[in-house]
């Protein structure tokens, strides 16, 4: 729970969420971030941001390349450009490269002057969350692009973008393809259940706020394509905190929690402690580093909940 509020900072691109491993001195925002831009602005050759996108570079020998956020990191591995990263954000944990390459800070906030140190060719950015940062780097003369996805849809946009700027566009097209493959499978099991469970992914509880995801976010979507329903579905913003008592009237019949939440604090917790899915077990935990980060391990997510649904619906332990 410490690490919570990388984990939300991550999702909101925002996310990662909030993703993953951050510093623990953390402090937990009052209200969820919102993305800047309208759902449908990451396409072709315009970023998060609404910023028009070049190629980096056209040598690989000559790219150099500085991530603030952790799924576009893992894309760029996957793409196989992580000998081209000098710099990464410290919440860039996977894959165990990224540990001996040089941090310049976290997703809410990096060291500019050490990123234009570094003298990237460009810069792969979060969006909201990092605005200024972003707008400051690019007064300083550098080529930024902000490409965290905050929609389902726009992680294969993502690869896509980033693919096209280093030069790696049959590898994106390769990586999506993959990623759809594994949803297509995903869905056609999906569509044999003969019940849709409900389904509440607990990002935070206690005193760190009742956050998760809400109506768009890229989670709810996973939720929907594994088979369940969101317990969110048709909130007015991606990322909320939920009330405790909308949360005990709704019951879920899941709970998908992050792995940063303790289960000694969940079931503890006030409210949870009266949920069904707790009092029979029916709550699962998930590693946020494949549940809260937009990019290739997104399908992880998909085959994990899935599983869990299954376990709900044929009543194994």
């Amino acid at each position: 729970m410490k690490r919570f509020t990388i984990l939300l900072l991550a999702l909101v691109m925002l996310a990662g969420l909030m993703t993953g491993c951050a510093s623990n001195n953390s402090s937990v925002p009052t209200e969820p971030a919102q993305t800047p831009v309208p759902k449908d602005i990451m396409d072709d050759n315009v970023d998060a941001m609404g910023n028009e996108v070049t190629a980096a570079a056209e040598d690989d020998s000559e790219l150099t390349i500085v991530s603030t956020a952790p799924s576009a990191t893992e894309i760029l591995f996957a793409l196989g450009c992580g000998d081209n990263i000098v710099g990464v954000d410290v919440s860039s944990t996977y894959p165990e490269e990224t540990a001996d390459i040089e941090k310049v800070g976290d997703f809410n906030g990096f060291d500019i002057e050490k990123v234009i140190a570094l003298n990237p060719t460009v810069v792969f950015a979060g969006n909201g969350l990092q605005h200024e940062d972003i707008a400051t780097l690019e007064e300083a003369g550098l080529n930024v692009v902000a490409v965290e996805a905050t929609y389902y849809e726009d992680i294969a946009k993502s690869i896509t973008m980033i693919g096209s700027v280093v030069g790696k566009e049959e590898e994106a097209a390769a990586l999506n393809a993959q990623i759809a493959e594994a949803e297509a499978a995903v869905k056609e099991k999906a569509a044999a259940f003969t019940e849709k469970p409900t389904v509440y992914y607990v990002m935070g509880i206690g005193e760190y706020g009742n956050w998760t995801s809400g109506e768009g976010s890229f989670i709810n979507t996973v939720i929907e394509m594994a088979g369940g329903v969101p317990t969110t579905a048709g909130t007015d913003t991606e990322w909320l905190e939920y009330p405790v008592e909308d949360l005990v009237t709704a019951d879920p019949d899941i709970l998908l929690v992050s792995s940063w939440v303790a289960e000694e604090d969940l079931v503890a917790a006030v409210g949870y402690s009266d949920l069904t899915a707790v009092k029979e077990g029916h709550y699962y935990f998930i590693s946020p580093d494949i549940s809260e980060r937009p990019g290739p391990r997104i399908t992880e997510a998909l085959e994990t909940l899935q599983g869990n649904i299954e376990t709900f619906l044929t009543g194994e332990s």
